[in-house]
């Protein structure tokens, strides 16, 4: 996943680019940070269900379909609109964005953690992201000096960029026309 910083920055920046469409940003940055944070909070309750598919780096597939078929979601909702939007993040950061990056971080055998770390400071500062005085989400607001191994933070402002412009409607056409 990519770190909760990023999530939030992505968040913030759709919500600033969108003002006409989300109505509630509260809920919305809870819609972002819900399939992560749900998992964290309670281990009985696995990334795969919270994502809607295979979750592990060797073997991620999010199910869109699956998500926009399930009874519970309701775009309509900003809740709902943030969450997707961080199942569309996870699913083009991983297989399209910074494929290259997870596959050697994979073959290495080692963890974003480090370059979240580095690059949080930063991207804290860019797009003005406050503590959301949560322990669960807190806790991986902290930040390093250092240079990350595979992440480039021009890389990751871009990507942020880019996906707080997505067309969650366009999307949703996308998905069901299958893609």
């Amino acid at each position: 996943m990519p770190g909760f910083v990023i999530h939030i920055a992505i968040g913030k920046e759709y919500v600033r680019k969108h003002k006409n469409e989300i109505r509630n940003e509260k809920e919305f940055l809870k819609g972002i940070l819900a399939p992560d944070l749900i998992s964290l909070r309670n281990k009985e309750i696995s990334k795969e269900l919270t994502h809607y598919g295979k979750w592990n780096f060797k073997d991620i597939k999010i199910n869109l379909d699956k998500f926009l078929e399930d009874k519970k979601v309701d775009l309509n909702n900003d809740y709902w609109k943030g969450y997707f939007i961080h199942l569309l993040t996870d699913e083009d950061f991983y297989l399209n964005s910074f494929k290259v990056e997870t596959l050697e971080l994979i073959k290495n055998n080692d963890s974003y953690y480090y370059d979240y770390d580095c690059l949080n400071k930063k991207i804290i500062t860019r797009y003005d992201i406050n503590k959301f005085n949560n322990e669960a989400i807190d806790k991986y607001m902290k930040f390093v000096e250092g240079k990350p191994k595979y992440l480039k933070e021009d890389k990751i402002i871009q990507f942020i960029d880019d996906f707080s412009n997505i067309d969650i409607y366009k999307k949703i056409e996308e998905i069901k026309g299958g893609y």
